[in-house]
Order: structure tokens, then sequence, then C-alpha cells
């Protein structure tokens, strides 16, 4: 199963495109949209009922996002089953092969746009830990403005803060750090000077997606990380990966 999310701040605007169909079955399905947001520490549900386009999508413009709500496909008898303390996993309808994709659009007012895929897995849900990301991959350092999106969903209906950390490898330092919250689309921009090979990106608590966006002369560049141990080859690159979050969590500590 999986949830979608979208970014509404003062510079990026999103739209989102939901499939209401699987990618190898065409049939026009029953499922409806539904949003859930974090408040009082319970999960509010609500459905979404205008913003299905036809029998085959639902569009959610940028009026219909804000950054702490995520949305999700369902059947209608979700309203009677649904838990408003813990999120759970309500179908299997977007676990397929290829993977179920839907499209998460950027752009600027008057200026450019992107578009990447708004798709956050249930299996990442009921975990905990931290992210470890390679800045200078995907950042521009021509670019005139670099911004990190941190989309972060917990089973828990908790708006609780926690760290993101610039961490130089190579000098054992912290570059830069910044306060995010859970349940939350978080936007942080980078300076350029930190867009290095030996730069991570790691966060102190809790997983997400990093999402990575360029801007230049009004146009923009959207793009996503790797887990860090798709960029090696070697054939115990788990235990390099882990011993390298090791001496980056003992810099952070």
């Amino acid at each position: 199963m999986n949830f979608f999310y979208g970014v509404n701040n003062n510079l990026l605007k999103s739209e989102i495109q939901i499939p209401i169909f699987q990618n190898r079955n065409l049939r026009k399905s029953n499922y409806k949209l539904f949003k859930t947001y974090p408040e009082n520490k319970k999960w509010i549900l609500k459905e979404i009922t205008s913003k299905k386009i036809n029998d085959y999508f639902y569009i959610l413009q940028n009026d219909d996002i804000s950054n702490n709500e995520i949305f999700f496909l369902a059947e209608e008898n979700i309203v009677s089953i649904f838990d408003e303390n813990k999120l759970k996993k309500f179908n299997n309808f977007t676990d397929t092969s290829p993977a179920y994709r839907a499209n998460f659009k950027i752009y600027l007012d008057q200026g450019g746009f992107s578009s990447y895929q708004s798709d956050y897995p249930y299996s990442m849900v009921t975990k905990k830990g931290s992210i470890l990301s390679s800045i200078s991959s995907i950042a521009n350092a021509e670019a005139d403005k670099n911004f990190v999106l941190i989309k972060n969903i917990f089973e828990d209906p908790i708006e609780e803060n926690f760290r993101a950390y610039l961490v130089n490898y190579k000098n054992k330092c912290i570059e830069d750090q910044f306060e995010i919250k859970t349940n939350y689309t978080n936007c942080i921009e980078i300076n350029n000077k930190l867009i290095k090979p030996e730069i991570f990106l790691v966060t102190d608590k809790y997983v997400g997606v990093p999402m990575y966006v360029s801007k230049k002369n009004n146009f923009l560049s959207f793009e996503h990380t790797h887990p860090p141990h798709e960029y090696i080859l070697s054939d115990n690159k788990f235990v390099k990966i882990s011993n390298l979050k090791k001496e980056i969590n003992e810099i952070i500590s």
C-alpha cells in the first residue's frame, strides 16, 4: 500500500495525479480517495469527493494540498474500520509489479515545473531510523538555489520535531543542521558551498523520503537519491554502509 503527498509553501506549488487503476489492469475500480492528518494526537480522516476527473484519475491542485496531509485510496468501508490512533494497511491495490506510481508535480508561479513519483510505501510508515543521503549526486552547485524536501510519514499521529544534519564525513563535523518534524513535508535550503562529495544529509530519529530541488533561471529540477548501498558494487556493501552510518552517528551525537 502507498500513501501520497505534495508540498505547498511560499516558493513551491504542487499537483498530484493519482491513478485509480493498476498498471497491468485498466479496469475501472471502486476505490475512493481519502486524506488524513494528525490533530490533537489523533488521525483525522476525510473523504475527497470532488477531485475525480474521470474514471481513471484523481487530480489534486495546489490549493487542495497541505504539508501535513497524506492521501490514499481505499474502499468505502474505510470509514468504519479506520483507526484514529495508528495508520494501518488498508488494501493491496497499489502493491503492483511494475511498481504503482502517482505523479507529484512541483512548479513555480510564472515559472518552470518538474515531476517525480508521489509514493510513500506502508513498509516505511512503521519504522524509525535515519536517512543517509549523498547530496552531491543530485543537488546542483551551479543552480541559483537548492532545496531538499523531506517527507516523513509515521504510523502514530504525532507532530514531533527532530533534526536533519549536513555532515562532512571527511572533516568529521556538522556543517549545518535543521529542525524538521514528523508527518510533514519539510523543505530546507542547502547552501551551494556545501554541495560536495564528502557531505551527507542525515537525520537522527526518523526515516523519510529526501527529494532534491534545484532552481535556476526560474526552472526546476526535481529528483531523489537512491539508498547509499546502491552506489556500491562490492559484496560487502551493506557492511560498508552500516559502518558509515555508525561513524556519522558518532559525529552528530
